[in-house]
Parts: C-alpha cells; structure tokens; sequence
C-alpha cells in the first residue's frame, strides 16, 4: 500500500496526459504527439524509478504547473469566468503539489550502485 500511495503523482499526470490525448483527438481530430511522449515516459518511470530522471520529470512539471497557473490567472483577469478560473486553479494546483511530491520523493531515494543495475531504495 505504501508503495502505491508513492506513486500518487506519476499516476495523476498519466491520467492528466490520457485526457488531454482523448480529449484532443475527439474535439480537434489530431494526436498529441508530445503528450503522448511525456505520459509515455512517466509511465515508464514508474516501474524504473530512475533517480535522475525523477527529479527531471518533477522539476519540468513543476515549471509547467506554475506556468499554467500563472496563465489560469491572467485568463481570469481578462474574461472575469470564475468557474473556469477555480477548474483550473484546482488542477493545476493539485498538479503543482504532485510535481514536489515527486522531486521530494526522488530527492531523498537512497541510490543502490551493483555492478548491472541502478536501482533506487525507498
């Protein structure tokens, strides 16, 4: 359970990333290819847990919660839509607080050295 419950963020922008590549294919007609790519290598950080690129992946969401944010804001002050103002605030906040969970996370992993494999430890 403790091991599911480190994940939280991975599997929260993996389901961020499917719903804009669903959402874009039915409402525009193309794929998203650079969403596709970024959830892609989430989920395969899931099962590798590399270190490095934990807090990679953290740092570039964490920047692009802000950013998001930030626009959210400047949205609000020029349409004045308060509903779509909390919608976004609430996701990308909760998408800002996932991102340093997981730099946190990758942060304080302990890094086992063998002479085939690069693992971290929790």
């Amino acid at each position: 359970m403790k091991k599911l419950l480190e994940t939280i963020p991975e599997f929260y922008y993996i389901g961020l990333g499917a719903f804009t590549i669903i959402n874009d294919y039915y409402a525009n007609g193309y794929n998203n290819y650079l969403a596709l790519l970024i959830t892609w290598l989430i989920f395969l950080q899931v099962f590798y847990k590399h270190k490095l690129l934990g807090l990679l992946y953290g740092n570039v969401l964490t920047l692009f919660s802000v950013y998001m944010l930030l626009n959210a804001f400047s949205d609000y002050r020029e349409t004045g839509s308060s509903g779509q103002l909390f919608f976004n605030a609430v996701v990308f906040g909760a998408g800002f607080l996932m991102a340093v969970a997981m730099v946190y996370k990758f942060a304080v992993a302990e890094s086992r050295y063998n002479e085939n494999e690069l693992t971290i430890t929790y």
